[in-house]
């Protein structure tokens, strides 16, 4: 896999999100958040912060992506 580029805040998001998941999820957070950004932005591609937003709306059971998205806002340049 090529290294993504990151753009903005998107890296840190990523970041946060691992980070803010169950312990016992986090590789599985990890492995689908990763996947979904690859397929959205392509292998080495620019990862923008709205690409990481949109791919945690996607990979992220629909009970927790509100909890999930608070854990990044603080991180978001481009509040919408």
């Amino acid at each position: 896999m090529a290294e993504l580029q990151w753009e903005g805040n998107s890296k840190q998001m990523y970041d946060k999100l691992i980070e803010s998941s169950p312990k016992p999820f986090r590789a599985m957070t990890q492995k689908k958040l990763t996947e979904a950004i690859v397929a959205k932005v392509g292998d080495g591609g620019t990862v923008t912060e709205n690409a990481v937003i949109e791919c945690t709306k996607e990979v992220t059971p629909k009970p927790f992506v509100g909890m999930a998205l608070k854990h990044i806002e603080p991180l978001m340049t481009n509040k919408a």
